[in-house]
């Protein structure tokens, strides 16, 4: 018996780099043959390849083994392209990262033809031969690092290996003319050294090496280039050149001033406001005076020319930031040195100020709003001077003053004897200040239980636009003055608390702000002001008048803040616009409400069904609803009323949707259940779904009410749910509900419409329009128009707001049409009644008609 002879390995797995030498050995085998026996014939075997690459050898030795040799040198760019298809060899080539892997076999047979083979696997690892490829040859870097040890860019994702298997390579720097930069082996741009501030950019020369043979290179360039604010104009038509990021510029102030002008270029390389620390060489020089001569100084006189010297008919341009910070030092110098007497009272008043009403001018609220931008003050140290003033005006004479001016108003004064409360500014009998008469902002303060009282009252016309709006929690972010600031102040009183409340009425600047806070301007050592809560507490809030009422312990300067409005809020045209069609709306559906309710009892005998007696209390809620909505939904003044008028509103409009569910389910009843098999009226389904609509909103009203504790009902602007405290919710989820459930209820009713033989018959075109002609009759009565509330929610969506308040304010008017002009009976019971002379047909309907009319289908749309 012949076996066949056998060569090991069977499978020879092996490997060996291109540039290996021609003659090398990657691989050996051994074979044998049972039959031999002893005597080793091995010539008599035959060891071949019939699929060999032609780069490789079989060399056989004298004893059993078999050596595999490189013949050619090997290439693996060959077999990167190699296609089997297009080959006459029939091994296989696998690609890999590492290289090419190509499978052939070596097989060994005897004379009998007997044979076995071993697979060879061989992969020829590529090696670089490439200079690693660069993506770009010149790369730009914008930046404004220039910390020692910061990280700039990393360069890794710019270049690759150019050989076909590593593609990983390290980076070197070649070239730096700032001297001030490294390129570590991962790509990373390091600054090492200090980059002067004069530095606009910088070239690198970069090298990258394939990691494996690193003789092969590539070199690229890398412009950093650092941001700079770029030449510039001011508001005030100042020229700036580039800027430095972090960095301030200086230039000299305008000719006639004194200081330097300074401006920030950020990080991000843009320029901030410049700061003018200017000051008009006049009102430095009575500055100086006063801190010269001291007590020598003729006060009144200085006091006179800074009144010139601020007013608007002196100077060329507005005051600047050094103009402002020396004239309030100025005052307060004058404060402390003047003497005032009842000779000069009227006149020192009057000149302190006109000055003041000065700096305060609308056109110094530029440089007032950057210097608290820059600093964090504004014109605050204004009222601490007028404070300081009056309190030794009125140490000095008892007499009334009222100083008018364009910026401020001024009242001083004082009562013997208390009949009355004392109300700032008086408008019926003082010379108040034309601006302050139009306006409805007051003081009422009762004047306590003592003899004399001398007091001081002073309204602000600008100052909210240039004072901080800090607070003491640091809302300052978040909040605004939205009404003019006014003082007043008790002189001679050892009270630290008054016996009644001072009652102050702001008017608003803007009535669409939201979350009115009254407050007043404290002031602690070491420390800059702040608007404070304590001690004062909002009492009304109409801003539908656009006024907020507050009511506070004690005296000071009174302010009120409020956040702008958030985008969701209606432009104020747009809200003019959509109240006139809501209220118009709503006066037209409770006609046509009352007219609905009323012809279907008038013609009970005819219409006699449960859909009659929904449709009837649908009317009557609706009519209730908007009565409600018309009257009270503005009731702010009073909040008890209000809170009673928002629970009301609660109430019947969750009837209302109730109701509007209940048809829904009843005409999904009618809808599947035959005519002839239907229960009578009374006994139908929609009776006790119509009693569970009241029963199911009293629950829901009852239990938020104890929940919430009527904590909720009515805001500061509308008697309805508050979003605040999310009793909202305890409307918005039953409404949205409804609005599903008949949404479904609705497309199951078209469905087996389309599914009766009269609908089946007609054409796609005509099924749609009856289709379409359902909803359009459906709409009205199952709510289904809310659907454009939930994209109502901001003025992008304006649009939905108007689609909204038509559709719900006429909700009657379409319920009336539909459901009352439409239908059948009632408009054949209109015709039989009509007087003789106006019917064509004056012999009425038959007792068969009448009959037809009873047992007519509700179903009728």
């Amino acid at each position: 018996m012949n076996d066949p002879p056998s060569i090991f390995p069977s499978e020879l797995i092996t490997s060996v780099h291109e540039d290996v030498p021609v003659g090398s050995i990657i691989g050996s085998l051994n074979f044998a043959d049972p039959d031999m026996g002893e005597r080793r014939e091995w010539g008599e075997l035959e060891v071949y390849s019939k699929d060999i690459p032609e780069e490789l050898r079989i060399d056989r030795l004298t004893n059993s083994t078999i050596l595999l040799k490189t013949n050619e040198t090997l290439d693996t760019a060959k077999y990167r392209t190699y296609s089997q298809t297009n080959s006459t060899i029939e091994f296989l080539v696998e690609q890999t990262d590492v290289g090419p892997i190509i499978y052939f076999t070596i097989e060994v047979k005897d004379k009998a033809g007997l044979s076995s083979a071993a697979i060879v696997t061989l992969t020829i690892i590529d090696i670089a031969d490439k200079n690693p490829v660069c993506t770009e040859q010149m790369i730009r870097i914008n930046t404004t690092i220039k910390k020692i040890d910061d990280v700039i860019t990393n360069l890794h994702g710019n270049c690759v290996g150019g050989n076909y298997v590593n593609k990983t390579v390290s980076f070197s720097l070649l070239h730096d003319n700032c001297t001030a930069f490294s390129v570590a082996t991962s790509g990373d741009v390091i600054v090492r050294n200090k980059i002067p501030d004069n530095t606009r950019s910088c070239l690198l020369t970069v090298q990258a090496a394939d990691e494996v043979v690193p003789t092969l290179t590539t070199s690229f360039a890398v412009s950093l280039n650092y941001r700079f604010c770029p030449n510039d104009t001011d508001y005030r038509n100042k020229e700036w050149g580039f800027g430095i990021p972090g960095k301030y510029t200086d230039q000299r102030c305008p000719p006639g001033f004194n200081g330097r002008i300074t401006r920030y270029c950020n990080e991000n390389g843009e320029y901030q406001d410049p700061v003018y620390n200017c000051t008009s060489t006049a009102i430095a020089d009575i500055y100086k005076k006063l801190k010269r001569e001291g007590d020598r100084a003729n006060v009144i006189e200085a006091l006179d020319n800074l009144t010139i010297s601020t007013s608007e008919s002196s100077r060329n341009d507005t005051l600047l930031i050094g103009d402002l910070n020396t004239i309030n030092s100025t005052l307060s110098i004058i404060t402390d040195l003047i003497t005032v007497n009842t000779s000069n009272v009227d006149h020192v008043t009057d000149s302190f100020m006109q000055t003041a009403s000065n700096i305060l001018e609308l056109k110094t609220a530029p440089t007032w709003k950057i210097m608290i931008n820059q600093t964090g003050s504004g014109a605050e140290t204004v009222l601490h001077n007028i404070d300081r003033f009056v309190e030794k005006i009125v140490s000095t004479t008892n007499t009334t003053i009222a100083v008018p001016k364009s910026n401020l108003y001024l009242k001083i004064g004082s009562v013997k004897a208390c009949d009355k409360d004392i109300t700032f500014p008086d408008r019926g009998s003082d010379n108040v200040s034309e601006w302050a008469v139009t306006t409805q902002d007051q003081i009422v303060i009762g004047c306590g239980d003592e003899t004399v009282q001398s007091y001081s009252g002073v309204m602000y016309r600008n100052l909210s636009q240039i004072i901080p709006s800090t607070t003491n929690d640091n809302r300052s972010a978040g909040v605004q003055l939205n009404a003019p600031v006014m003082s007043f102040t008790y002189f001679q009183s050892i009270k630290k608390q008054l016996d009644s409340p001072v009652e102050i009425t702001f008017q608003l600047y803007n009535n669409h702000w939201e979350n009115a806070t009254c407050s007043f301007w404290a002031e602690t050592k070491g420390s800059q002001g702040f608007w404070s809560e304590e001690g004062c507490q909002q009492k009304v809030d109409n801003q539908n008048k656009g006024t907020v009422v507050c009511v506070c312990e004690h005296l000071t300067n009174f302010a009120v803040l409020m956040s702008p409005s958030s985008p969701s809020k209606v432009p104020e045209d747009h809200a003019t616009a959509l109240s006139i069609i809501s209220m118009t709306g709503c006066i037209i559906s409770m006609i046509c409400l009352f007219l609905n309710a009323a012809l279907h009892i008038y013609f009970w005998r005819v219409i006699k069904s449960v859909r009659s007696i929904i449709h009837i209390n649908l009317s009557c809620s609706l009519f209730v609803a908007y009565i409600l909505f018309l009257s009270g939904i503005d009731r702010t003044e009073n909040k008890d009323v209000c809170t009673a008028m928002a629970v009301l509103l609660h109430l019947v409009f969750l009837i209302v949707f109730f109701v509007m569910l209940t048809e829904g389910i009843n005409l999904a009843y009618i809808a599947i259940k035959p005519l002839n098999t239907r229960k009578p009226y009374t006994q139908q389904p929609g009776i006790h779904l119509l009693i569970a609509s009241y029963v199911l909103a009293v629950i829901i009203v009852a239990v938020s009410m104890g929940v919430t504790k009527l904590e909720g009902y009515g805001t500061e602007n509308t008697c309805w749910l508050s979003t605040e405290t999310g009793l909202i919710w305890a409307f918005i989820v039953p409404v949205l509900v409804v609005i599903a459930l008949n949404i479904v209820t609705v497309a199951i009713v078209i469905w087996i419409m389309c599914g009766t033989a009269a609908i089946s018959k007609k054409s796609s075109m005509g099924r749609l329009k009856t289709a379409l002609r359902c909803i359009l009759v459906l709409t009205p009565i199952m709510g289904l128009t809310w659907v454009f509330g939930a994209f109502s929610i901001n003025e992008d969506t304006i649009a939905f707001q108007y689609l909204f308040a038509i559709f719900n304010s006429l909700q009657g008017l379409l319920i009336f049409i539909f459901h009352c002009l439409m239908n059948k009976k009632i408009r054949e019971t209109l015709r039989r009644k009509r007087p003789k002379w106006l019917s064509s047909d004056s012999t009425g309907a038959s007792s068969s008609e009448r009959q037809k009319m009873k047992t007519q289908d509700t179903t009728d749309l």
